[in-house]
């Protein structure tokens, strides 16, 4: 899988970009200057040089295609470069380079989290992260503002271990009409099919480099650590 990655320039050199590499677009459905032009044209001769899968939004109407789900004002800076999300259910988000991996790997530990949920009558869930992975990076983590009744404790335990506790046993919550990344666990999926109770260990690899390289990662403002495999153990009892 390759990632599309995008800059905005509805200036000038934007549209001269335009001409060479048309800009890959979402659906239209449920869619809504020439300043510092001497890094513009080089950025513009690198992206189309050395990667194909770099495109510049060059007018509003393109803009509007595409929503921030991190909810910042676009940049038209000549260096903010934004990656779109690699799901096609949420192909019209475009999220800034250097919050890309933290968003989606937020996202996908709250889809385990929430599928585990909405099957399972949990008593103990902990998702803990390998050495080279720490939870602290994540920001806002959505199970942090997990929502759950009774006595049951949601907590970050420490910097890599993330807990739910509940000894009564969490009430099977409403299932997603929509999972994004659930489907990329099929270990878990076939585990959690038919498990009644008991106790649960899994580990799960998960690599986010969706092909970038190092070279590309540099030139778009990634930190290259987040190309690296990250190791899970999922750990529930029921």
């Amino acid at each position: 899988m390759s990632l599309s990655v995008y800059r905005i320039d509805t200036g000038v050199i934007g549209r001269i970009y335009g001409v060479f590499r048309k800009t890959d677009l979402p659906s239209l459905a449920g869619a809504i200057g020439f300043n510092n032009s001497t890094k513009k044209i080089g950025l513009s001769i690198i992206d189309l040089m050395h990667f194909d899968n770099h495109y510049v939004i060059n007018t509003e109407e393109e803009l509007r295609r595409f929503e921030n789900p991190l909810g910042n004002s676009w940049s038209k800076s000549a260096s903010q470069y934004y990656i779109r999300h690699p799901k096609k259910i949420r192909e019209r988000l475009l999220i800034e380079s250097d919050k890309f991996h933290e968003y989606i790997y937020r996202e996908q530990i709250s889809d385990i989290v929430a599928f585990l949920r909405a099957n399972l009558s949990i008593k103990h869930l902990t998702i803990s992260s390998a050495t080279e992975s720490d939870f602290s990076v994540f920001a806002n983590l959505p199970i942090e503002e997990l929502k759950i009744e009774g006595k049951a404790e949601v907590k970050l335990s420490t910097k890599k271990e993330l807990v739910i506790d509940c000894p009564e046993g969490l009430k099977i919550s409403e299932k997603r009409k929509e999972y994004v990344w659930i489907n990329d666990y099929q270990e878990l999926l076939t585990v959690v099919d038919g498990f009644s109770n008991g106790d649960f260990r899994h580990t799960i690899e998960i690599s986010n480099s969706f092909g970038m390289t190092l070279k590309e990662a540099s030139s778009i403002g990634v930190d290259g650590s987040w190309l690296n495999n990250r190791k899970f153990e999922i750990k529930f009892s029921c």
